[in-house]
């Protein structure tokens, strides 16, 4: 059975540098889908928040902008299947991103999120190790310029810079302890269809790439996302994730990650369609 497949690209001012990118794994999945013989479309989110299309069975989204996503909760109010759902894609906000992480039992960095113009407790500024650093992050989305992600090793620079934040407009922030070690970028597909770790120069022990690939899938299970990404640190003692992402651009594997999210797109529409008959035949 074939469906009708919607993409929504992401924002330009959700994808800074990376416009191409985003659009190209986005492109290359619809592709994909379209050899599997579904009709496709795709739409700016201006045109999909502006013509709400209803026709269609599944939407593949990349957007992150809070129109947007009320947009895919309508969808989804209507019985389309939505990839990432909107709810998940909210959970990858910097406000609940850390605690939601915390809660999947993955092994992450110290945090908390605070108020941007409110005082601290010096007990909560104590918690943390200014030796090896605290980052200041922007406390609802993912870092959209250099300023959003900053590192202090003074504590005495925490108001300061909370009160940049504040000045933008920014209301909450991040506080994450940093931690020393290699940056691994990842990327996955939910339902063991794909998972990758990405660092140059270095090849991962198999058994730690195992640990990383079975706490980035709980993560993700816990966030609801189906198609995502993050960034770890390996060193001595192991891995910490630092970040999560809802569908990254997979520009170093998108040939590999393409035909993986078409698949596990597939999966969850069939899926789907076989609980309606199911329903169907229990009614009649």
């Amino acid at each position: 059975m074939t469906s009708r497949i919607l993409g929504v690209y992401r924002e330009a001012e959700f994808s800074p540098g990376k416009v191409a990118d985003d659009a190209a794994i986005l492109d290359a999945a619809l592709d994909h889908l379209r050899a599997q013989g579904n009709e496709i479309a795709a739409l700016d989110v201006a045109g999909f928040v502006h013509t709400a299309p209803d026709n269609f069975d599944m939407v593949l989204a990349m957007c992150q902008g809070a129109h947007a996503l009320e947009a895919l909760a309508a969808c989804e109010d209507r019985g389309v299947l939505v990839i990432n759902s909107p709810g998940a894609i909210r959970a990858c906000y910097r406000d609940r991103l850390g605690g939601a992480l915390e809660r999947a039992a993955v092994p992450t960095p110290a945090g908390m999120l605070v108020s941007t113009s409110e005082s601290l407790e010096p007990e909560l500024i104590d918690a943390f190790d200014f030796s090896t650093g605290v980052f200041v992050k922007r406390g609802d989305l993912h870092a959209l310029t250099a300023e959003d992600v900053l590192k202090i090793n003074d504590p005495a620079k925490i108001r300061v810079e909370l009160g940049r934040f504040a000045a933008r407009g920014i209301k909450s922030a991040y506080l994450q302890q940093a931690v020393g070690g290699i940056v691994v970028k990842f990327y996955g597909v939910s339902g063991g269809r794909y998972f990758a770790p990405v660092i140059d120069g270095v090849t991962l022990d198999a058994s730690l790439q195992r640990a990383l690939a079975d706490a980035a899938n709980r993560a993700a299970s816990a966030l609801g996302l189906e198609i995502w990404g993050g960034d770890a640190i390996v060193n001595e003692r192991g891995f910490t994730i630092i970040d999560f992402n809802d569908w990254p651009s997979f520009s170093r594997v998108r040939a590999q990650a393409a035909p993986a999210i078409a698949r596990r797109c597939a999966d969850l529409q069939n899926k789907r369609n076989l609980q309606s008959e199911r329903n169907k035949a229990a009614s009649s």
